[in-house]
C-alpha cells in the first residue's frame, strides 16, 4: 500500500512533487517515481519517526 497524497504532503510538508522528492531524499526514505513525477512511498519503506508522522499522532497515548 502506498501513502496517500495528503499523507505524503503531511510527511514532507511540501505539495509539489519535485519538492516532495527532495524532502524524501533528505529524510532517507525510499520512493519510486511515477510517470507523472509523483513520488510513490510504500508504507513498508517508512521507518522511525517518519513512519510515526505518516500515521499521525497516537491519540490514545495522550493524557486527557
Amino acid at each position: 500500500m502506498f501513502l496517500s497524497r495528503p499523507d505524503l504532503i503531511r510527511l514532507t510538508g511540501r505539495t509539489r512533487y519535485s519538492a516532495q522528492r527532495r524532502a524524501l531524499d533528505t529524510l532517507g526514505i525510499h520512493y519510486t517515481r511515477a510517470a507523472t513525477g509523483e513520488p510513490l512511498v510504500r508504507e513498508a519503506d517508512l521507518g522511525g519517526k517518519a513512519a510515526a508522522s505518516a500515521r499521525g499522532p497516537k491519540w490514545d497515548r495522550m493524557a486527557a
